[in-house]
């Protein structure tokens, strides 16, 4: 019994998605109608013309690696792909990075309800926002010009929260440094996170469909990076056929 170890070419068959050729197989036998519909769905993503194999691992990747998904199988399973794929570790790292900001999310919805309840406890001393420094001005202004625009809401965090928000911004702007991946491929990986089944986030979706468009993304590309992330709906099939071929309580085949 082998590890799979797809080709490039390979990368489109489902088999190649199961850890080993035999667990696939026993997968067809056990549920063959099952089998071919997950593969039909999966071949009619992937084959997808808009985008390289490449970038959709790499977007595969930012979904199950993502705070909302965390799916350790996913991510080790889709993180060799993109390097079969042609991904440089240094691809696979910049996404890594790139999607730590999705984690922010709760403190747009949460620091609001935060400052409304000391509003109705009576403690409107401690609902004030105090003014900016300039440091979180500096970074700020840093970050409108590297990256074209800006959240309302980070105001408020930079001044009630000036620590975190400067590491905060510093982890965002790291793989725009550094990173390896260009600004659209960038703003696609943002897209493929904000619209999925884990964290389906209108408001950066809208602003990140705007930057892809404006760094020269094209619209058959994001439709792509949506059927991509329908994919997470065949996850549980994949996990499910795993573990049911792992029980020892399974009859013998």
């Amino acid at each position: 019994m082998k590890s799979h170890n797809p080709t490039a070419q390979e990368l489109g068959q489902l088999e190649t998605l199961f850890p080993d050729d035999a667990v696939a197989a026993r997968a067809r036998a056990d549920a063959a109608g099952a089998f071919q519909a997950v593969n039909g769905f999966w071949n009619a993503v992937y084959s997808g013309p808009h985008l390289t194999p490449r970038m959709k691992e790499l977007v595969l990747l930012a979904l199950h690696a993502s705070s909302s998904a965390l799916n350790a199988d996913a991510i080790r399973r889709h993180a060799q792909r993109a390097l079969v794929a042609g991904a440089s570790k240094d691809d696979v790292f910049d996404v890594l990075v790139t999607i730590i900001p999705l984690a922010n999310h709760p403190l747009y919805t949460g620091i609001p309800v935060l400052l409304d309840e000391l509003q109705k406890a009576g403690r409107a001393q401690d609902a004030e926002i105090p003014p900016m420094s300039p440091a979180v001005q500096s970074i700020r202004e840093d970050f409108i010009q590297r990256r074209g625009y800006w959240t309302a809401m980070r105001d408020t965090i930079g001044r009630l929260m000036p620590t975190y928000f400067a590491a905060f911004i510093n982890a965002c702007m790291e793989p725009w440094r550094s990173g390896s991946l260009s600004p659209a491929e960038r703003e696609l990986l943002y897209i493929a996170i904000d619209c999925s089944i884990s964290h389906t986030y209108e408001p950066g979706m809208r602003m990140h469909i705007q930057n892809a468009l404006r760094y020269g993304a094209t619209r058959d590309q994001i439709l792509e990076v949506f059927q991509l992330a329908a994919l997470l709906g065949i996850e549980g099939y994949l996990l499910g056929a795993v573990a049911i071929d792992a029980d020892p309580r399974a009859p013998a085949r």
